[in-house]
Protein backbone atom coordinates (compact mmCIF):
# COMPACT_ATOMS: atom_id res chain seq x y z
CA UNK A 1 0.00 0.00 0.00
CA UNK A 2 1.11 3.35 -0.48
CA UNK A 3 0.35 6.98 0.50
CA UNK A 4 0.61 9.80 -1.95
CA UNK A 5 0.94 13.66 -1.20
CA UNK A 6 1.29 16.86 -3.13
CA UNK A 7 1.60 20.49 -2.22
CA UNK A 8 -0.90 22.60 -4.53
CA UNK A 9 -0.77 26.25 -5.41
CA UNK A 10 -3.42 27.98 -3.63
CA UNK A 11 -2.39 31.56 -2.09
CA UNK A 12 -5.97 32.68 -0.54
CA UNK A 13 -4.50 33.68 3.21
CA UNK A 14 -1.91 34.84 5.01
CA UNK A 15 0.49 33.51 7.94
CA UNK A 16 -2.92 32.89 10.79
CA UNK A 17 -0.01 32.67 13.59
CA UNK A 18 1.84 35.99 12.65
CA UNK A 19 2.65 37.46 16.77
CA UNK A 20 1.86 34.54 18.78
CA UNK A 21 5.21 34.03 20.32
CA UNK A 22 4.56 37.48 22.15
CA UNK A 23 4.45 36.92 25.81
CA UNK A 24 1.35 37.16 27.47
CA UNK A 25 -1.50 36.01 23.70
CA UNK A 26 -4.12 35.17 24.08
CA UNK A 27 -5.00 31.17 23.85
CA UNK A 28 -5.41 30.77 20.46
CA UNK A 29 -8.26 28.45 18.73
CA UNK A 30 -5.28 25.78 18.15
CA UNK A 31 -4.22 25.73 21.57
CA UNK A 32 -7.75 23.96 22.27
CA UNK A 33 -7.50 20.25 23.09
CA UNK A 34 -10.20 19.09 21.20
CA UNK A 35 -9.28 21.45 18.19
CA UNK A 36 -5.48 19.33 18.53
CA UNK A 37 -7.56 15.83 18.38
CA UNK A 38 -9.54 16.81 16.13
CA UNK A 39 -7.03 18.13 13.69
CA UNK A 40 -4.94 14.41 14.44
CA UNK A 41 -7.73 12.58 13.18
CA UNK A 42 -8.18 15.08 9.69
CA UNK A 43 -4.38 14.68 9.53
CA UNK A 44 -3.61 11.49 10.23
CA UNK A 45 -6.09 9.64 9.45
CA UNK A 46 -7.78 10.45 6.24
CA UNK A 47 -6.79 10.50 2.73
CA UNK A 48 -6.79 12.85 0.03
CA UNK A 49 -6.56 10.08 -2.69
CA UNK A 50 -8.79 7.49 -1.78
CA UNK A 51 -6.05 4.44 -1.72
CA UNK A 52 -8.33 2.94 0.80
CA UNK A 53 -11.44 3.03 2.55
CA UNK A 54 -10.30 1.90 5.65
CA UNK A 55 -7.25 4.01 6.33
CA UNK A 56 -5.26 3.27 9.91
CA UNK A 57 -2.36 4.96 11.51
CA UNK A 58 1.07 5.15 9.53
CA UNK A 59 4.25 5.99 11.09
CA UNK A 60 7.66 5.01 10.51
CA UNK A 61 9.42 2.49 13.24
CA UNK A 62 12.90 1.92 12.11
CA UNK A 63 15.41 4.83 11.72
CA UNK A 64 14.76 7.28 8.01
CA UNK A 65 17.95 6.88 6.19
CA UNK A 66 17.47 9.93 3.55
CA UNK A 67 19.59 10.14 0.04
CA UNK A 68 19.20 13.67 -1.47
CA UNK A 69 19.74 13.52 -5.90
CA UNK A 70 19.96 16.81 -7.50
CA UNK A 71 19.84 16.95 -11.10
CA UNK A 72 18.49 20.70 -11.23
CA UNK A 73 19.40 23.78 -9.33
CA UNK A 74 22.04 24.59 -6.40
CA UNK A 75 22.92 21.44 -5.21
CA UNK A 76 24.52 23.09 -1.80
CA UNK A 77 21.37 25.53 -0.85
CA UNK A 78 18.97 22.25 -1.51
CA UNK A 79 21.36 19.98 0.75
CA UNK A 80 21.07 22.64 3.83
CA UNK A 81 17.97 22.93 3.33
CA UNK A 82 16.99 19.44 4.01
CA UNK A 83 19.28 18.94 6.38
CA UNK A 84 18.06 21.99 8.71
CA UNK A 85 14.35 20.56 8.42
CA UNK A 86 15.53 17.28 8.53
CA UNK A 87 16.59 18.24 12.00
CA UNK A 88 14.16 19.93 13.30
CA UNK A 89 11.79 17.05 12.27
CA UNK A 90 13.98 14.89 14.36
CA UNK A 91 14.04 16.90 17.58
CA UNK A 92 10.27 17.41 17.76
CA UNK A 93 9.75 13.69 16.88
CA UNK A 94 12.48 11.98 18.80
CA UNK A 95 12.76 9.74 15.78
CA UNK A 96 16.06 9.31 14.22
CA UNK A 97 16.72 10.81 10.46
CA UNK A 98 20.15 11.26 8.66
CA UNK A 99 21.26 11.22 5.19
CA UNK A 100 23.19 8.68 4.20
CA UNK A 101 25.91 8.37 1.47
CA UNK A 102 24.40 5.71 -1.28
CA UNK A 103 21.26 5.06 -2.97
CA UNK A 104 21.47 1.24 -1.52
CA UNK A 105 20.90 2.46 2.01
CA UNK A 106 18.01 4.55 1.65
CA UNK A 107 14.85 4.02 2.55
CA UNK A 108 13.55 7.87 1.59
CA UNK A 109 14.77 9.53 -1.61
CA UNK A 110 14.14 13.27 -2.23
CA UNK A 111 14.87 14.27 -5.84
CA UNK A 112 15.41 17.86 -7.23
CA UNK A 113 14.48 17.76 -10.86
CA UNK A 114 13.00 19.54 -13.82
CA UNK A 115 9.21 20.05 -14.40
CA UNK A 116 10.00 17.70 -17.35
CA UNK A 117 11.87 14.95 -16.38
CA UNK A 118 9.06 14.56 -13.41
CA UNK A 119 6.98 11.28 -14.64
CA UNK A 120 10.21 9.75 -15.68
CA UNK A 121 11.70 10.61 -12.30
CA UNK A 122 8.03 8.87 -11.22
CA UNK A 123 8.44 5.94 -13.38
CA UNK A 124 12.09 5.51 -11.93
CA UNK A 125 11.01 5.57 -8.05
CA UNK A 126 7.53 4.77 -7.50
CA UNK A 127 6.04 3.02 -11.07
CA UNK A 128 3.48 3.97 -13.96
CA UNK A 129 2.80 7.79 -13.71
CA UNK A 130 -0.40 6.42 -14.63
CA UNK A 131 -1.51 4.96 -11.13
CA UNK A 132 -0.92 8.51 -9.71
CA UNK A 133 -2.05 10.92 -12.82
CA UNK A 134 -4.41 12.61 -10.34
CA UNK A 135 -1.70 13.62 -8.17
CA UNK A 136 0.60 14.42 -10.69
CA UNK A 137 -2.02 16.35 -12.64
CA UNK A 138 -2.25 18.52 -9.84
CA UNK A 139 1.01 18.66 -8.28
CA UNK A 140 4.06 21.28 -7.71
CA UNK A 141 6.13 18.43 -5.85
CA UNK A 142 5.17 15.07 -4.81
CA UNK A 143 5.47 12.27 -1.98
CA UNK A 144 4.79 8.87 -2.14
CA UNK A 145 5.16 6.27 0.59
CA UNK A 146 5.35 2.83 0.99
CA UNK A 147 3.71 0.66 3.95
CA UNK A 148 4.18 -2.77 5.31
CA UNK A 149 1.85 -4.80 6.92
CA UNK A 150 2.12 -4.17 9.85
CA UNK A 151 0.78 -0.56 8.66
CA UNK A 152 4.76 1.16 9.28
CA UNK A 153 6.21 3.15 6.71
CA UNK A 154 9.09 1.08 4.67
CA UNK A 155 9.66 3.84 2.19
CA UNK A 156 9.27 7.15 0.63
CA UNK A 157 10.04 9.41 -2.54
CA UNK A 158 9.97 13.04 -2.54
CA UNK A 159 10.15 14.71 -6.08
CA UNK A 160 10.25 18.60 -6.26
CA UNK A 161 10.75 20.45 -9.95
CA UNK A 162 12.80 22.74 -9.06
CA UNK A 163 11.84 25.29 -11.83
CA UNK A 164 8.36 24.91 -11.53
CA UNK A 165 8.29 24.98 -7.61
CA UNK A 166 10.13 28.42 -7.79
CA UNK A 167 8.05 29.78 -10.46
CA UNK A 168 4.49 28.94 -8.40
CA UNK A 169 6.91 30.35 -5.42
CA UNK A 170 6.48 27.34 -3.22
CA UNK A 171 10.19 25.91 -3.04
CA UNK A 172 10.18 26.20 0.60
CA UNK A 173 6.72 24.41 1.02
CA UNK A 174 8.26 21.34 -0.94
CA UNK A 175 11.05 20.64 1.08
CA UNK A 176 8.77 21.79 4.42
CA UNK A 177 5.64 19.82 3.57
CA UNK A 178 6.47 16.75 1.81
CA UNK A 179 9.18 15.58 4.15
CA UNK A 180 7.10 16.16 7.50
CA UNK A 181 4.08 14.58 5.73
CA UNK A 182 6.24 11.58 4.78
CA UNK A 183 6.28 11.29 8.49
CA UNK A 184 2.95 10.13 8.81
CA UNK A 185 0.84 12.91 8.49
CA UNK A 186 -0.61 12.19 4.77
CA UNK A 187 -3.42 14.22 4.20
CA UNK A 188 -4.96 18.00 3.64
CA UNK A 189 -7.53 20.13 5.00
CA UNK A 190 -8.93 23.42 4.91
CA UNK A 191 -10.34 22.90 8.51
CA UNK A 192 -6.91 22.40 10.26
CA UNK A 193 -5.13 25.85 10.43
CA UNK A 194 -2.57 27.52 10.96
CA UNK A 195 -0.85 24.30 9.63
CA UNK A 196 1.14 23.76 6.04
CA UNK A 197 -1.42 21.01 6.04
CA UNK A 198 -3.60 23.11 4.53
CA UNK A 199 -4.17 24.15 1.15
CA UNK A 200 -4.92 27.60 1.89
CA UNK A 201 -2.43 28.78 3.60
CA UNK A 202 0.47 30.15 2.49
CA UNK A 203 2.84 30.10 5.11
CA UNK A 204 6.61 27.78 4.31
CA UNK A 205 6.93 26.82 7.91
CA UNK A 206 6.08 24.49 10.45
CA UNK A 207 3.26 26.19 12.68
CA UNK A 208 2.41 25.45 16.31
CA UNK A 209 0.07 23.44 15.33
CA UNK A 210 1.74 21.23 13.06
CA UNK A 211 4.28 20.96 15.90
CA UNK A 212 1.79 19.47 17.85
CA UNK A 213 0.97 17.31 15.61
CA UNK A 214 3.90 15.37 15.50
CA UNK A 215 4.41 15.28 18.82
CA UNK A 216 1.47 13.33 19.36
CA UNK A 217 2.45 11.39 15.98
CA UNK A 218 5.13 9.69 17.60
CA UNK A 219 4.05 9.43 21.21
CA UNK A 220 4.98 6.01 22.42
CA UNK A 221 0.92 5.33 22.65
CA UNK A 222 0.10 5.03 19.09
CA UNK A 223 1.30 2.51 16.88
CA UNK A 224 1.18 1.62 13.33
CA UNK A 225 -2.21 0.68 12.26
CA UNK A 226 -4.62 1.56 15.24
CA UNK A 227 -7.92 3.18 13.67
CA UNK A 228 -9.45 6.06 13.94
CA UNK A 229 -11.92 4.94 17.38
CA UNK A 230 -8.18 3.47 18.70
CA UNK A 231 -6.30 6.41 18.34
CA UNK A 232 -9.35 8.52 19.93
CA UNK A 233 -9.65 6.80 22.61
CA UNK A 234 -5.78 7.62 23.34
CA UNK A 235 -5.64 10.82 21.98
CA UNK A 236 -7.03 12.68 25.57
CA UNK A 237 -3.90 11.27 27.13
CA UNK A 238 -1.29 11.99 24.85
CA UNK A 239 -3.13 15.92 24.85
CA UNK A 240 -3.36 16.11 28.27
CA UNK A 241 0.11 15.13 28.53
CA UNK A 242 1.27 18.13 26.24
CA UNK A 243 -0.50 20.39 28.05
CA UNK A 244 1.08 19.08 31.40
CA UNK A 245 4.72 19.39 30.17
CA UNK A 246 4.26 23.01 28.79
CA UNK A 247 4.23 21.83 24.41
CA UNK A 248 0.84 23.30 23.85
CA UNK A 249 1.45 27.04 25.70
CA UNK A 250 4.97 27.16 24.51
CA UNK A 251 4.41 25.72 20.98
CA UNK A 252 5.10 28.90 19.08
CA UNK A 253 8.52 29.01 20.65
CA UNK A 254 9.46 25.60 20.85
CA UNK A 255 8.46 25.27 17.02
CA UNK A 256 10.72 28.28 16.26
CA UNK A 257 13.67 26.62 17.76
CA UNK A 258 15.97 24.92 15.32
CA UNK A 259 13.71 25.66 12.82
CA UNK A 260 14.08 26.43 8.63
CA UNK A 261 12.36 29.92 9.71
CA UNK A 262 14.76 30.76 12.30
CA UNK A 263 17.39 29.35 9.67
CA UNK A 264 16.56 31.50 6.40
CA UNK A 265 16.37 34.49 9.50
CA UNK A 266 12.03 35.02 8.87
Amino acid sequence: MSGIKVVKGLFLCASLFAGQMALGASPQHWQDERYISDSFIRIALEREYKETNHPTLVKWTQPIRVFMRSDAGNASLQRQLLTVHMQHLGMITGHPIDFVTTPDQANIFVVFTKLDQVEATVRQYIGDPDRIRAALDEAICLGNFKINRKKSIQNGTIIIPVDYARQRGRFLDCIVEEITQLLGLPNDSDEVYPSIFNDLSVDSYLSPLDYLLLKILYSDKLVPGMTPDQVRQILPSIVTQLKANGDIDQAAQRVYQHSLRQFVGE
